[in-house]
């Protein structure tokens, strides 16, 4: 397999008994589902990982553009987010569910990750505003400040700085 950003072969990596396969700029290729196995700080499979691309320097190329998969290699993969919170987008394979990272962006989605109780209030958010969540202009020293606000309000103002934060 050929890296969608450089053509340079893909260099097999075995962790944890699943392979996966990395460029030499520090992108990484996942076969379906297998990013689910890294994509938490918590679990040691996306540690150990992440500590084998820290090696790697990030690349300097355009990673806005559209690449084919390396896999399915007359596929052009689609651009999503890869969580709700909407702070890195990945390439995603529709022929094979493969997924694409290019260099630093599983330490985003690490830096990003969402405990189970923030992605069940991100949830109900979502679900109460038909799918939006409603932001609000940062606080400056000119703003007024509302002190009574609810714990529920808080939190998904909190989610929504930890999203801005990782764009």
């Amino acid at each position: 397999m050929l890296c969608p950003r450089t053509n340079a072969s893909l260099e097999p990596l075995l962790i944890g008994g699943i392979t996966v396969y990395t460029s030499v700029q520090g992108g990484v290729f996942f076969d379906n589902s297998q990013i689910f196995k890294f994509s938490s700080p918590e679990l040691k499979h996306g540690q150990v990982l992440l500590k084998y691309l820290s090696n790697y320097t990030e690349g300097e190329g355009d990673v806005s553009s559209r690449v084919n998969c390396p896999k399915c290699p007359s596929i052009v993969m689609m651009r999503r987010y890869f969580s709700p919170v909407k702070a890195v987008e990945i390439d995603e394979c529709p022929g094979c569910a493969g997924i694409w990272l290019d260099s630093g962006e599983l330490e985003k989605i690490h830096e990003n990750h969402l405990t189970p109780k923030e992605r069940k209030l991100l949830a109900h958010e979502m679900e109460t505003n038909h799918g939006f969540i409603t932001i609000k202009s940062p606080a400056s020293r000119f703003t007024p400040t509302n002190k009574n606000k609810s714990a529920h309000e808080a939190t998904v103002e909190n989610l929504v700085r930890l999203a801005l934060l990782g764009l």
